[in-house]
């Protein structure tokens, strides 16, 4: 199923970063500082984001996705909101910054 054509220009910049965190569009996890301007020429250049634009929590994202793919999945998999193809991929889940540190704090002692 193909997304809606819609004018980026009329969404606000939650959606655009949501936009841009599908692995379809890069799976960038952005910080919500970055200009909306800026998402939509992200958008509709399909170019990577500057290291500055980087969500501070990408690398611990990547870290807690390691961790319950491989080490920890018989455990909790059963407690994560993925299905399918996005099944324990925290990266691809739409949590937002706070509950992803959350969780990456409670699971620090396991890394």
């Amino acid at each position: 199923m193909s997304e809606p054509d819609v004018a980026l220009e009329t969404l606000n910049v939650t959606e655009l970063l949501q936009i841009l965190s599908k692995p379809s569009n890069g799976g960038h996890r952005l910080k919500v500082t970055v200009p909306k301007e800026r998402l939509v020429q992200l958008i509709h250049t399909g170019q990577p984001p500057t290291q500055e634009e980087v969500s501070p929590t990408a690398e611990t994202r990547r870290i807690l996705e390691y961790w319950i793919r491989n080490v920890a999945w018989g455990g909790i998999n059963s407690q994560l909101p993925c299905e399918g193809e996005n099944k324990g991929k925290c990266v691809t889940y739409p949590c937002s910054e706070g509950r992803h540190l959350a969780c990456f704090l409670a699971a620090k002692k396991h890394l």
